[in-house]
């Protein structure tokens, strides 16, 4: 059944939603959607950089740093652009709501539209660190996607792998 899956598209209202389990970075797309935390803290690879600044002052700088607000996107000019979706909070019990994603896929929606985005990838928000269902994530989605249409935004792809849960 897999397999037929991943051959299925969806349509929401102007945009079709793939599966794909290429690489984002392979595809060729406008911009690619990250998920993140609060404190920018999770992330596919630690970087450790060397520093000159001794404990102290970086405890500091630690202290100092604003927290992120879930639900928000911070948009990164790049190629392809960034949007960097704050659904995770680590210091929250559930560490990620399904308002959340809501409002974080408006954001995203938002950000598309203003900047002329035509091609997205995107993991299945919320579901690599918190609990929440592929099947809730691509309803969300795919109602966001016909209560907003957009005139840009043409193909999502979801790079996540996903789980048979979708399906259940």
């Amino acid at each position: 059944m897999r397999n037929i899956l991943t051959q299925l598209d969806y349509i929401a209202g102007n945009t079709i939603i793939q599966f794909t389990e290429t690489d984002p970075a392979l595809l060729q797309v406008d911009a690619i959607v990250e998920e993140q935390d609060t404190n920018l803290i999770l992330g596919k690879l630690p970087v450790i950089m060397d520093t000159i600044e001794n404990f102290a002052t970086l405890v500091k700088k630690m202290g100092q740093q604003t927290r992120k607000i879930p639900g928000n996107v911070i948009f990164k000019q790049s190629i392809p652009k960034r949007l960097i979706a704050i659904i995770y909070d680590v210091e929250h019990t559930p560490i990620c709501e399904e308002s959340w994603i809501e409002e974080v896929l408006l954001n995203i929606l938002i950000l598309c539209e203003g900047n002329k985005i035509k091609t997205l990838a995107m993991p299945l928000l919320g579901t690599s660190y918190g609990k929440l269902k592929d099947k809730t994530i691509m309803q969300l989605l795919q109602d966001s996607l016909v209560q907003n249409r957009q005139q840009h935004l043409k193909k999502i792809f979801i790079y996540q792998t996903f789980t048979s849960a979708l399906h259940s």
